[in-house]
C-alpha cells in the first residue's frame, strides 16, 4: 500500500477513574461512536431509588448511554454481579425513552478484569453472569440472543472502576455471527458458569454499516496460538474478514469468493487492545499494512478477557454492493 491508515495511541491510566482528561480517554468509547453523537446536548443525569446514573447523549438517529460502577475494584463477587444487571437495567431503563433505543453496540470496561472472585469465577466471570441475567430480561433468552444481541467489547484497566458504553440506533441491528466460531452465548462451562454474551458483529441495514465487536485469536471456543503475537494477529485478521463475508452473503451480496484482504479493506475504523506494551510497535505496523489507508487505527493498551490473548481488534466496515 502506498499510504498508511491513520494511527493513534492511547495509553492505560493507573487511576483510570479521575477526572483528567488522559483518564476519561482510557476509557472512552472510541471516536466513531462519539462522532455519530456530536452535537448532542447531555441529558440530565439521574439517579432514582437508588438505581444507577446513567448519563445520556441523545441525538436522534444515535444515542450515546453511559453508566459507572464506582469501586466496582472492591466489590464482592455477589454484590457486584446483582450491580452490573442494575446498571444495565438503568441503561435499558433509560433508551426505552428515546427514538434511539435498540442497543447496537456495547463497551465494558472492567477493573482488574482476571482477579480472582470465588472458588469458580475471576471478575471477568462475575461481570458476565450480570449480563447475561441483564439480557435475559433484554432479549428473553438465548432464542433472543442468535438473532438480536448486540455485539461488544469486554477488556480490563487498572483503575477501579467498572464502566459501560451503549450505543443505540432508531432502528434495531442484526446479530452477525462468524462460522469460524461457537456463538459466545454458547460456550462451555469452563469459561463461567453463566457465559459471555455479545454477537461477534451487528449489522446496521442503514446507514450499510457492520459493527464488528472485538475479535481475537479464537476458533469454536479455544485461543489459538499461545505466546505467538504474530500468528495470534493473523489468526484474528482471519476472524475479521470473516465476520464481515458473512454480513455480505447472509444479505445477498457477495455470491463469489473474495481473499481475505478484499473484506478487511471494507475497514473504515478498528481499535487495537494489546495487554503488553512491548508488543506495541509490531503492532502497529502489522495493523496498519492489513488495513486499507482511509481506514483509522487507534492503538490501546488493555488487559484482554483471556491471560493467554495478545491481542484483540474492533472496528466498523462497510457493507458494500
Amino acid at each position: 500500500m502506498s499510504a498508511k491508515p491513520q494511527v493513534t495511541f492511547h495509553s492505560p491510566h493507573t487511576a483510570s477513574d479521575t477526572a483528567s482528561p488522559e483518564a476519561r480517554d482510557v476509557l472512552a468509547p472510541p471516536q466513531w461512536a462519539l462522532d455519530l453523537v456530536a452535537g448532542a446536548h447531555p441529558l440530565p443525569r439521574q439517579a432514582v431509588n437508588g438505581t444507577p446514573a446513567v448519563d445520556l447523549l441523545d441525538a436522534g438517529d444515535f444515542a450515546l448511554a453511559s453508566s459507572r460502577i464506582i469501586g466496582a475494584a472492591s466489590l464482592a463477587a455477589d454484590v457486584l454481579q446483582r450491580r452490573v444487571t442494575e446498571t444495565y437495567g438503568a441503561i435499558s431503563a433509560k433508551l426505552e425513552k428515546l427514538s434511539a433505543r435498540h442497543p447496537v453496540r456495547l463497551w465494558n470496561h472492567i477493573p482488574s478484569i482476571h482477579e480472582r472472585m470465588d472458588a469458580d469465577r475471576d471478575r471477568y466471570m462475575v461481570f458476565n453472569a450480570g449480563r447475561y441475567e441483564a439480557f435475559t430480561q433484554w432479549y428473553g433468552g438465548a432464542e433472543g440472543f442468535d438473532e438480536e444481541v448486540a455485539t461488544a467489547s469486554g477488556v480490563g484497566h487498572s483503575g477501579a472502576d467498572l464502566v459501560v458504553h451503549c450505543l443505540a440506533a432508531v432502528a434495531p441491528g442484526v446479530a452477525i455471527d462468524n462460522p469460524r466460531q461457537i456463538a459466545p452465548h454458547r460456550y462451555s462451562a469452563r469459561y463461567g458458569p453463566l457465559p459471555p454474551c455479545f454477537a461477534r458483529a451487528t449489522l446496521l441495514k442503514s446507514p450499510g454499516l457492520i459493527l464488528v465487536g472485538g475479535t481475537a485469536s479464537i476458533k469454536g471456543e479455544d485461543s489459538l496460538h499461545r505466546a505467538d503475537l504474530r500468528q495470534q494477529l493473523d489468526e484474528t485478521l482471519t476472524n475479521l474478514a470473516s465476520v464481515v463475508e458473512t454480513a455480505h452473503r447472509k444479505f445477498g451480496r457477495a455470491a463469489a469468493h473474495h481473499p481475505r484482504e478484499h473484506w478487511l479493506e471494507r475497514y473504515r475504523e478498528v481499535r487495537v487492545y494489546y495487554p503488553k506494551p512491548a508488543d506495541a510497535a509490531e503492532l502497529e505496523s502489522a495493523v496498519r499494512d492489513a488495513f486499507a489507508p482511509a481506514c483509522r487505527i487507534e492503538m490501546r493498551r488493555a488487559d484482554l478477557c483471556r491471560c493467554e490473548l495478545l491481542v484483540e481488534i474492533e472496528g466498523i466496515a462497510e457493507l458494500g454492493a
